[in-house]
């Protein structure tokens, strides 16, 4: 979890160290004021910061993974030390942050040798990513990643740029045109870059189609695929009419930022789930293609749900309460996604939708709080302490805060006006925060099979691909980036998605 939130913020930070340069020449050539330039230069060296942190930071959380536990609950020095002097990883990482460093200080001087020093930041970064494991033709996937990562630089980088300079350009038409009319030719050659090293990327780690819906790799990936549809479509948009309407300029760059974010946020995550394996081990067998595909009732019993953990691995009990429990989770989100569609539609059943939903959310905490892990509440086998070591069950009390949360703020929904109804911007960002966690959540013990862990992920994947895209419909619905009505509707539907998934098809047992 840790993990994949460090390298998405490590992505985020070199895009902009790698777009400041390209969108310092592009803003000059297209006639902007000089004034612009240093700001593009601070947003530069805040980036690079940003990442080199993210660097350092993840250091610790690698090595807290080799003791298997969590960051929070300390690090080894001596451990660490180790891995920083002693392995390629720890070369690698120090490469990088020390790049990452040098570009913070040279982009107040020189953007162009700031630019350089991000290069060599993606250099390492492509040394340690799934491209550098390849048994065979590595110097072709690491020229296809390096490739991958500097294309993303060139067009979301600059677009970063761009959106955090808007208050400077949006009363240009002129310079908006002039940027339009220099940028076109760049990012339709960076996105060009982007297809065909993703096309070659995912052909390597994808050898069949099955492969896509059959591991929590090929799921990432759809999300990632996904979200990229809106940032081309606005980039689009802005190519066909920002020179004759420059106001829809902002608007388009907006959602192209937006989803770009998503993108690469999601590619951060990627970059820490393992591919399927060449021989089928990573991906789901027959027979639980066939149980996902078959609803079933929501458990409802359990023979020995409080039996203490067998360290053989878990017994057909745990799997069936693990199953309960993700069930009649199912069932509360369909009733939320529920009451929010009736909301959506309005009229005298939204009205007591709106009164409803708050209802549902603190049982729905407690729930997932005791419920996910009764040796913590319930059967108090485990402390607070040990919850927050143990990764597993750090990630399932986080979320049942995120929705403690939302329970705080829905009982104040009727202070906000009603076009931010229910619970504002929390919403969508504690939605798309949460459905992140379920990315990047992985079950990987010595204890548990692969086919088991495998499923487990795979659904994981599947609920937080529901969740993010309810999630980021909502926030574009809110930033008015899409049609209210149809988005209205859109994203419940997701939720209710999500809810049947979890009710009707979750299984740990086949």
């Amino acid at each position: 979890m840790e993990h994949a939130a460090l390298h998405a913020l490590l992505l985020v930070g070199l895009m902009l160290s790698l777009g400041g340069p390209l969108a310092a020449v592009l803003l000059h050539l297209a006639g902007a004021p000089a004034g612009i330039i240093p700001r593009v230069a601070r947003l530069t060296t805040r980036g690079a910061l940003l990442a080199a942190a993210a660097t350092v930071i993840d250091l610790g959380v690698q090595v807290a993974e080799v003791q298997g536990q969590t960051v929070f609950a300390g690090v080894s020095f001596e451990l660490l030390r180790h891995f920083v002097a002693e392995t390629t990883v720890g070369h690698l990482a120090l490469a990088r942050a020390g790049c990452l460093l040098l570009a913070a200080l040279l982009a107040r001087r020189s953007l162009t040798f700031a630019g350089i020093a991000a290069l060599g930041a993606v250099i390492a970064t492509s040394l340690v990513s799934h491209a550098a494991a390849q048994p065979e033709d590595r110097a072709s996937a690491l020229a296809a990643q390096f490739l991958h990562i500097g294309a993303a630089g060139v067009w979301m980088g600059v677009l970063l740029h761009l959106y955090a300079l808007r208050d400077r350009i949006i009363g240009d038409s002129q310079l908006i045109r002039e940027i339009v009319r220099r940028f076109t030719p760049v990012a339709l050659a960076a996105t060009t870059t982007l297809f065909l090293t993703g096309v070659f990327a995912t052909l390597r780690a994808l050898r069949e189609p099955l492969a896509f819906f059959g591991s929590a790799y090929g799921w990432t990936l759809l999300v990632k695929l996904a979200l990229i549809v809106p940032a081309v479509f606005a980039g689009w948009m802005n190519f066909r009419f920002a020179r004759t309407q420059p106001a829809r300029f902002v608007r388009m760059l907006e959602l192209e930022v937006l989803a770009g974010v998503l993108v690469i946020t999601v590619a951060g995550v990627l970059g820490s789930v393992s591919p399927p394996g060449e021989d089928g081990s990573q991906r789901l067998t027959s027979q639980q293609f066939h149980a996902l595909l078959s609803p079933d009732l929501p458990t409802s019993h359990v023979d020995d749900w409080a039996a203490p953990e067998d360290p053989r691995g878990p017994t057909p009990d745990d799997l069936r309460y693990s199953e309960l429990t993700h069930n009649w989770s199912g069932i509360m989100v369909c009733l939320l996604g529920l009451c929010w569609l009736a909301q959506a539609r309005g009229g005298r059943v939204g009205w007591w939708a709106e009164r409803l939903a708050p209802g549902l959310l603190l049982p729905f905490g407690i729930f997932i709080a005791a419920a996910s892990n009764p040796e913590l509440w319930l059967l108090r086998r485990v402390s607070a302490w040990e919850a927050i070591r143990n990764p597993q069950l750090l990630e399932h009390q986080l979320g049942a805060v995120l929705v403690f949360a939302l329970a705080w703020l829905a009982w104040r929904d009727r202070q906000r006006p009603e076009a931010l109804r229910p619970l504002g911007y929390a919403l969508p960002v504690i939605m798309i925060a949460g459905s992140l966690l379920l990315l990047g959540h992985a079950h990987s013990t010595l204890s548990v099979p692969d086919e088991l862990t495998n499923l487990i992920n795979v659904q994981h994947a599947i609920m937080g691909a529901c969740g993010l895209f309810a999630g980021t419909l909502r926030l574009m619905q809110l930033r008015g980036l899409l049609p209210a009505r149809a988005a209205g509707c859109a994203w419940p539907a997701w939720v209710i998605a999500l809810g049947v998934f979890m009710a009707f098809f979750y299984r740990e047992l086949w």
